[in-house]
């Protein structure tokens, strides 16, 4: 079955981050300047604000793992649940649909086959007869067009006062 994979990215602690940080404590104590010294004793220190954020990030990867993970199980209880022709024609057309393989479109593809709205047969997207012989016919007149224009500029050329100068 064709699905993309989940894509995992590890938090990065930069200085930027740590600068950022620090200007927002800074605008904290800033706006309260009565009380600025009760202000930076909450205050926490970059290294812990950046442990912080890091162990949300994990968490905040492993909850959206473990929903994506939750979505394709309920794809394929869905899939189970079509006889089996149903079955072998639903996942040959996911096979060939364009969208993302992620389990929210494999269960609209599947919202819509039920409701009847899924074509499983759409029309071949290759080209007909008709099509192939307007294409070679579009092509042969630009062909004509170009071959007319190259002529008058080469008649055009000899001409004195239609001398392109030479390109130094």
């Amino acid at each position: 079955m064709r699905f993309d994979q989940f894509g995992y990215s590890e938090f990065r602690d930069t200085y930027r981050k740590r600068l950022a940080f620090l200007r927002k404590q800074l605008r904290e104590r800033e706006r309260y300047r009565l009380f600025a010294d009760q202000v930076a004793a909450e205050q926490i220190d970059v290294d812990t604000e950046m442990a912080q954020r890091q162990a949300i990030w994990n968490k905040e990867d492993a909850a959206s793992r473990a929903y994506q993970a939750q979505r394709w199980h309920q794809a394929r209880a869905k899939l189970a649940t079509y006889p089996d022709d149903e079955r072998r024609e639903l996942l040959a057309y996911w096979q060939h649909f364009t969208c993302p393989g992620v389990p929210e479109y494999l269960l609209t593809v599947l919202r819509a086959y039920d409701s009847g709205r899924l074509n499983m047969n759409p029309p071949p997207l290759r080209e007909t007869e008709e099509c192939r012989k307007a294409v070679n016919e579009t092509i042969r007149r630009i062909r004509e067009r170009a071959a007319s224009r190259n002529a008058i500029e080469v008649t055009t050329a000899r001409h004195p006062r239609c001398q392109v100068p030479a390109a130094t």
